[in-house]
């Protein structure tokens, strides 16, 4: 029993850890936030914050092991249903807005630290870079496919997905400096019709 307790205050302690510094990072960015600020958010001492993580690098590798995973699980998975490579494409950019606008602090660090999505980002950590391949490569992956169904307009797969990731940056930024605001399904839309206009036939 006392074991089971420990462990279950350190899973505690570590979701607190994880939660608290999400927040942080998208308020002052990795680079301006301290191991204190984040104990401070997290209500805990400085010594619990080191004892359940013990370094910035490792929490900010653990958010992103958390919601990056998710984030490309979902996309997945809304595409697996579609009937054409297209239809797969725009349940995926669905998919991936509705998540990180239930996820806004996340979406905020990939916005706060200022890398074009689309260009290899030199990111804090292999974490993120890791997750960046495998979304690339899914989405040259569905665009290969729809060139050859007749769904996407001939092209460069790997130059067409690098566009829509750009666009995404681009379209989320823009909808968080108007304070996200603007309703969700908006955005969604014209997410949407940006990637059908572009690339669709």
């Amino acid at each position: 029993k006392k074991e089971a307790a420990k462990s279950a205050r350190k899973d505690l302690h570590r979701t607190l850890v994880i939660e608290a510094a999400e927040r942080a990072f998208a308020e002052k960015g990795y680079d301006g936030t301290r191991m204190q600020d984040i104990a401070n958010e997290a209500g805990l001492a400085l010594a619990t914050v080191y004892t359940t993580v013990p370094s910035k690098e490792d929490i900010f590798a653990a958010i992103h092991e958390l919601r990056g995973r998710a984030l490309l699980a979902h996309a997945a998975e809304a595409a697996s249903s579609s009937r054409s490579a297209m239809e797969a494409i725009l349940a995926g950019v669905e998919s991936y807005v509705t998540f990180l606008a239930e996820h806004p602090s996340y979406l905020r660090i990939h916005l706060l630290e200022s890398q074009p999505w689309a260009l290899d980002p030199k990111f804090t950590c292999a974490e993120q870079r890791k997750q960046w391949r495998e979304g690339l490569e899914l989405s040259v992956m569905v665009f290969r496919e729809g060139i050859r169904q007749g769904s996407v307009r001939p092209g460069d797969p790997e130059l067409y997905a690098r566009l829509m990731i750009a666009g995404h940056q681009v379209f989320l930024a823009h909808w968080v400096e108007g304070g996200m605001k603007a309703p969700r399904a908006d955005l969604i839309r014209e997410m949407k019709d940006f990637v059908a206009r572009s690339f669709g036939t």
